[in-house]
């Protein structure tokens, strides 16, 4: 599952993988590098959220990061 959020024309924000999304990851990785990260496994989500959720943590640093990049990138 990807917790970050949307790239547009790439992956949206808790959007669910029923296989091992590899070519997405790595498209989103060329555009904003740290985003990988964001890629959770269904059996971690609940943590995986709550880091991402907890101001400071690296999930959220890099949720940051990326939401940040985003908002430029469309201006």
């Amino acid at each position: 599952m990807y917790i970050g959020p949307d790239i547009k024309g790439v992956v949206k924000k808790n959007e669910v993988f029923t296989y091992y999304p590899v070519a997405i990851m790595e498209q989103a990785q060329q555009i904003y590098g740290p985003v990988r990260e964001l890629f959770v496994s269904m059996d971690d989500i609940v943590e995986k959220r709550r880091e991402r959720d907890r101001t400071g943590s690296a999930l959220n640093l890099i949720y940051q990061i990326v939401k940040s990049s985003i908002t430029r990138r469309s201006r």
